[in-house]
């Protein structure tokens, strides 16, 4: 059956393959990327100008921006001809129209009164008809809203995205927006929706140029934005100057072009691509469901099995006859959880070998080994068992590649479910199955024992501070739980100015330089040590795979800080274990020798929890 199991995977690997080389060729075509700047921003900059003079004080600018975002706000309402002049200015001096329906959420703040319009009112935001009229007048290309809802929710969402797709007009979905009936439009009309990053006028005081400029930089070439809404600073001409051209002369040097926001064509993987993806995760599940000695000859076993079989044939079910979507994020999630375990839990491990005496480290050949060699010996374990865990994640890798093959993941209108589920699933499995691997070590577990000695107040330490740490590690994955230390936050930004894409903190500081301790302790033979290692090690194999669950980065992207990662990761983690090991022999080296010139190699270690 291991045999069969290889074969399946081989066949994920190979459409991870495929559909990733589909996904570059389409990245590759996908780097126009639109300035627009907002209307009555520069008109406020050019203060007591009239819509002519500021277009031509644009021009003298010489601000290479797309187009113009016109507001129609609640509180400043323009009478449609007023609109229709306006738009007819800016197009005639060359530039595309963005209609922004609703105002900023200062402007509500700032008032005490709701305006006697419905218009980007929360609770009563704009109809479709009077949607429908300003189109009309503007006859815009893209249609951004502002406040907390889009226009036509909660009921006329769906006539919303058919006005988009009659008129040929993109809707703006704007990051970090969240507004009620964002995602709803984005699913009906996906082939006219483009995303747009922007800096929030409240944000704005918190930025000079060069950390804006960073900032929407990181957009376009991590996340994939390609309509960069700009706001600018009241009053400072030549501060919005300085951004404005930077940020041209940065997407240039970077590889991108100037131009209307670039459009995906509605890229989709088929079913045999999907089933291939199938055959991947499956075939991990069988290599993980032989891994439980004695598992795959019991009753529970053959159940295991079955649920396998099941989960294989309910994946394609749902593709073909209800939500291809939600097959895609059911078949990512499982193959999260599966490859990163397989990667990692304890199987058929062998450790250094001992003498018969058991007093001295052995080669491979039955001859004793010096310190210097066995240290070097558990340096060459871990690595070969460190290399084998991230071979295996990266096939997952590509499994998920090919899983989440549809241009909807790469525009973030549908995402992977389940990250926090991911960070925690495959660490309990790991951790459950180091546990049952530690009683096949022939060693008697002092736990309980050491539980009962400590006093009523150091439980309570322990408990609380274990539970900190839980909290911790899952509020910190996804976004928006618990934020990120001002440290960590000057570390990345470090890491940005010397990699093309940062690597991540979870996988070069903390899980391969874990995983490789763990291994390389475990060769030594302190197998409870390096059983802790490996289960926290984990960590860095979960987020490899995660990094790959972000389909709107670009591919280039995560491959490039998953390879730094590992790079940084593994120096980090062999220079660790060089120095504990060191650490050790040196206490071996100061004992004496006995009659039999013996001593100074390491006897058998005391038991290790």
């Amino acid at each position: 059956m291991q045999r069969l199991a290889l074969v399946l995977i081989m066949l994920g690997l190979v459409a991870g393959l495929l559909v990733g080389g589909q996904r570059l060729a389409l990245e590759e075509d996908f780097r126009a990327v639109e300035l627009s700047v907002d209307l009555d921003d520069l008109m406020a900059l050019v203060d007591g100008a009239n819509i002519g003079e500021a277009l031509d004080i644009l021009e003298k600018l010489g601000w290479d921006i797309d187009s113009l975002v016109i507001t129609v706000s609640p509180w400043e309402r323009r009478a449609p001809d007023e609109l229709r002049e306006l738009a007819s200015a800016i197009k005639d001096a060359g530039y595309p129209v963005i209609l922004r329906v609703g105002g900023d959420e200062e402007e509500f703040s700032g008032h005490d009164q709701r305006p006697s319009s419905g218009l980007g009112q929360p609770g009563n935001p704009p109809g479709v008809e009077e949607l429908a009229a300003l189109v009309s007048l503007v006859d815009p290309q893209v249609v951004m809203f502002g406040g907390s809802q889009v226009a036509g929710y909660p009921s006329e969402v769906g006539t919303v995205a058919r006005l988009l797709r009659a008129s040929d007009i993109r809707f703006g979905l704007q990051e970090f927006a969240h507004q009620l009936g964002e995602k709803e439009l984005a699913h009906l009309a996906p082939m006219h929706m483009v995303r747009v990053h922007t800096i929030y006028p409240r944000e704005m005081s918190r930025y000079d140029v060069e950390s804006a400029k960073t900032r929407l930089l990181r957009a376009v070439r991590e996340r994939s934005y390609r309509l960069l809404y700009l706001r600018l600073w009241p009053g400072d001409l030549s501060t919005n100057t300085e951004l404005v051209t930077g940020l041209e002369t940065s997407l240039r040097e970077t590889g991108y072009t100037k131009g209307p926001a670039a459009s995906l064509p509605p890229w989709q993987m088929g079913l045999g691509w999907f089933g291939m993806a199938v055959c991947g995760w499956l075939g991990a599940g069988l290599m993980l469901y032989h891994v439980f000695p004695g598992l795959a000859q019991s009753l529970k076993g053959w159940w295991a099995l079955g649920c396998l079989v099941l989960g294989a044939f309910v994946l394609l079910v749902l593709y073909l006859f209800y939500d291809q979507l939600l097959a895609r994020q059911a078949l990512a999630f499982l193959v999260a959880i599966t490859f990163p375990t397989l990667a990692v839990i304890p199987k058929d491990w062998t450790k250094i070998r001992r003498s018969a005496d058991g007093d001295q480290f052995c080669g491979k050949n039955g001859k004793p080994l010096s310190i210097p060699q066995a240290r070097w010996s558990a340096i060459s374990y871990s690595l070969y068992h460190f290399g084998r865990a991230v071979g295996i994640t990266t096939i997952g890798a590509a499994v998920m590649v090919a899983a989440l093959g549809d241009f909807r993941f790469m525009l973030k209108i549908a995402e992977f479910r389940g990250v926090k589920a991911m960070f925690v699933v495959p660490l309990l499995l790991v951790g459950i199955g180091a546990i049952l691997h530690s009683f096949s070590l022939g060693k008697p577990l002092r736990v309980r024992h050491r539980w009962r000695r400590m006093s009523p107040w150091a439980r309570i330490i322990v408990i609380v501070g274990g539970l900190l740490v839980i909290v911790v590690y899952v509020g910190r994955t996804g976004n928006f739980v618990i934020p990120v230390p001002t440290l960590e936050m000057r570390l990345r930004e470090l890491l940005e100015k010397f990699f093309p894409f940062r690597p991540r903190t979870k996988e070069f500081l903390i899980g391969h330089p874990l995983l490789i301790l763990g291994f390389g302790l475990y060769g030594w033979e302190w197998q409870r040590a390096g059983l802790v290692g490996i289960v926290l090690g984990t960590i860095g194999q979960i987020s490899l795979l995660n990094t790959f669950t972000h389909i709107h980065s670009p591919l280039l992207a995560s491959i490039s800080r998953s390879v730094w990662g590992l790079l940084l990761g593994s120096g980090l983690g062999f220079c660790l274990l060089y120095l504990v090991l060191q650490l050790i022999g040196n206490q071996a080296e100061s004992r004496p020798l006995d009659d039999n010139g013996r001593g100074r190699a390491i006897p058998n270690p005391p038991v290790r929890e």
